[in-house]
């Protein structure tokens, strides 16, 4: 009995959407991480030779991102492990107790919503580069892959992409660093290779984002349940002491009348 009960304090539930939720994390944090650095690094900066700064800052973004949700995860197993089996019934037993714990739940709940519509949007926005993937894998494909080397006359140029490099150097009567189209059948199969490796990452990326939004989900049904349960906590805790005094009056009303009996007895 001593292990059921155990099992019976365990929120399996939580467990498992904190699981999904940590794969979730790891997979997208793992894989936009490397994807990005592709992008940066390889392409960017060696190929075109200049830097793009908002590239940086999405990748730092959306990697602290991944980490809170992690710890927000961890956060709601806990309130799992309190809200299960026994453990609610220790924990949330008095009225202010059973309060704070249905506050807790509306709470988390409505927290979940917000990081549920956010992870929506990350999901939107890591579908863009996998459309970009495709189409230069279609590219890549026709004008790279499938031709000669002496026969490669494609020019690959950021600014049909809507990629500019800085315009304030003309300003200065300056030319920016860097170019902005690759042109020599080289540079472009070099360029196409790194879409070949990062352009999977995204993919991997874009489900990872899609498995967090799935144990956020399983979450919010979770703390739906959990908030109904610590609502009729102290209903089911007065039920329990009536019948334990009931059992209690009957057990004592029983040894009396035996008592009684046993006196009577005993003076005959």
């Amino acid at each position: 009995m001593g292990a059921l009960d155990k099992l019976g304090n365990c929120p399996f539930a939580s467990l498992i959407a904190t699981i999904i939720v940590f794969v979730g994390v790891g997979v997208f944090c793992g894989t936009l991480y490397r994807a990005l650095q592709i992008i940066i690094i390889n392409v960017m900066d060696r190929l075109f030779q200049f830097s793009v700064s908002w590239l940086s800052v999405i990748q730092i973004v959306f990697i602290v991102v991944a980490v809170v949700m992690a710890l927000f995860a961890i956060v709601l197993l806990v309130f799992g492990f309190l809200a299960t089996g026994a453990t609610r019934q220790n924990v949330y037993s008095g009225r202010k107790c059973i309060m704070g714990g249905r506050v807790s739940a509306g709470f988390f709940i409505l927290m979940s919503f917000l990081l549920i519509m956010g992870w929506l949007v990350i999901l939107g926005v890591s579908t863009i580069p996998v459309f970009l993937y495709i189409m230069f894998g279609s590219i890549c494909n026709t004008e790279v892959y499938g031709k000669n080397s002496e026969k490669i006359d494609y020019v690959f140029e950021l600014r049909h992409y809507g990629i500019y490099k800085n315009t304030t150097y003309p300003l200065f009567g300056a030319n920016p660093p860097g170019r902005d189209k690759i042109d020599t059948p080289t540079e472009l199969r070099n360029l196409c290779d790194n879409f070949a490796e990062a352009g999977p990452l995204f993919c991997t990326a874009v489900a990872g984002a899609a498995c967090i939004i799935f144990g956020m989900i399983f979450y919010m049904a979770i703390l739906s349940a959990n908030y109904t349960r610590i609502k009729i906590s102290k209903e089911l805790t007065d039920y329990r002491n009536a019948v334990d005094m009931e059992e209690i009056d009957l057990h004592s009303n029983g040894r009396g009348i035996l008592d009684q009996s046993y006196d009577k007895n005993s003076f005959r």
